[in-house]
């Protein structure tokens, strides 16, 4: 019996199986900037549009529709009839293959194309609207913004993998608001239907279902970013609490790409400025002036010049909108600071350039996961579910 239940595991373990209460997601969609008109094209499958859980009208393929947000109600129009207002509206899919086209009504249009469905609410300044799609259609939506085309299929066996979990892991955060997540960049980006790399689909459909998870089999929270510039930062840098598999290392593969090395210029005398009115730093003590104009990191520091002056590296990153935190100053002429720094991003976890270079050289998309990530586990989500049922 015992082996019987090890096979059965194993099983779980290896294979692709279906998601189960996670197979839909829902995501508000060309947030914060939503528009108060939207056009809509139905470009694969029937579609229906339902109010209040009726059948207002019903779509073949490349038919049109309008929606228009008036704060409290919404109109639905057709190039040849009004259907009147409604307080909400729902375009279904009715097959599990809908494509639709959405076109932004305004002064800089927009089009984007997206995957299953799509609720309408009214606004008082716009209308929201949220995307009810599939997980791994959304998972194909996400890796392809993120990433781009022509990258190597190992890579987005990774994204794929580390979209997933994070969409999963935080499915609850807007909840409240009738949403899992945004399409921005403080969720994850998404711009719709993955349309345009064919190993994107092949990466995603590979890794269907499968999550990152730790020693306790819970996901992670898998976090990227573009580039550490050679060295990762443990996750109590970026936030508050550290995760065990979220711990500094030496990032060799980070020290090339498009994100590696960036430069700055700002005026000396604002930054000193800053540094007096913002951290009360004595700017004209000449030991700390110097200081402060002459800095280093050989390996990434947590907080700039000395701890005992507690100003943090993050900090100084969200006031000057640097690249990352890891970054060199001295002087440029008299009156200049050259800021020299290098990565892109928060710097913990997974570096997309990193992983795209290990990739190149031939690693396979779990070595890449076990070098970024420490102590977890690629494991599918039925697997999952029956370690909890355990």
């Amino acid at each position: 019996m015992r082996a019987l239940c090890f096979c059965f595991l194993a099983m779980l373990l290896c294979g692709n199986v279906a998601a189960g209460e996670h197979d839909v997601v829902l995501i508000r969609i060309l947030a914060p900037a939503e528009p108060n008109a939207v056009q809509i094209i139905t470009e694969k499958g029937g579609y229906a549009i339902e109010a209040d859980g009726k059948r207002v009208l019903e779509l073949g393929e490349s038919e049109r529709f309008s929606i228009i947000n008036n704060g409290s109600s919404l109109t639905l129009k057709t190039p040849s009839k009004s259907y009147g207002t409604f307080p909400r509206l729902e375009l279904q899919s009715l097959s599990d293959t809908g494509v639709f086209r959405l076109y932004v009504i305004r002064t800089n249009p927009d089009e984007r194309v997206y995957d299953d469905n799509l609720i309408f609410l009214p606004g008082s300044g716009s209308m929201q609207m949220i995307n009810q799609v599939g997980l791994e259609k959304y998972v194909a939506g996400v890796v392809e913004a993120e990433t781009g085309k022509q990258k190597p299929l190992e890579f987005y066996k990774v994204q794929a993998i580390i979209s997933r979990t994070y969409a999963l892991n935080n499915k609850s955060r807007y909840r409240k608001m009738g949403y899992d997540l945004n399409d921005q960049v403080d969720c994850q980006v998404y711009h719709g239907k993955a349309r345009w790399e064919p190993d994107i689909l092949e990466a995603v459909e590979f890794t269907r279902g499968k999550v990152l998870v730790d020693s306790e089999m819970r996901m992670i929270t898998a976090a990227f970013h573009s580039n550490s510039g050679g060295e990762t930062v443990s996750s109590d840098i970026v936030w508050s609490g550290a995760l065990s598999y979220l711990s500094p290392r030496k990032d060799e593969f980070s020290l090339t790409g498009e994100h590696a090395q960036w430069k700055r210029t700002i005026h000396r005398k604002e930054w000193l400025s800053y540094l007096q009115e913002k951290y009360d730093l004595n700017v004209d003590d000449k030991l700390i002036n110097t200081m402060a104009v002459h800095y280093e990191q050989k390996n990434r520091h947590i907080y700039f010049l000395d701890p005992i002056f507690n100003i943090p590296l993050k900090h100084i990153r969200k006031d000057w909108e640097l690249n990352s935190t890891y970054f060199d100053i001295s002087p440029l002429g008299r009156d200049s600071l050259r800021f020299e720094g290098k990565g892109f991003g928060h710097g913990t976890g997974l570096s997309q350039e990193g992983a795209m270079r290990m990739a190149e050289l031939g690693f396979s998309y779990t070595d890449i996961l076990h070098f970024y990530y420490n102590d977890v586990h690629v494991i599918d989500l039925k697997a999952l579910n029956f370690f909890r049922l355990e």
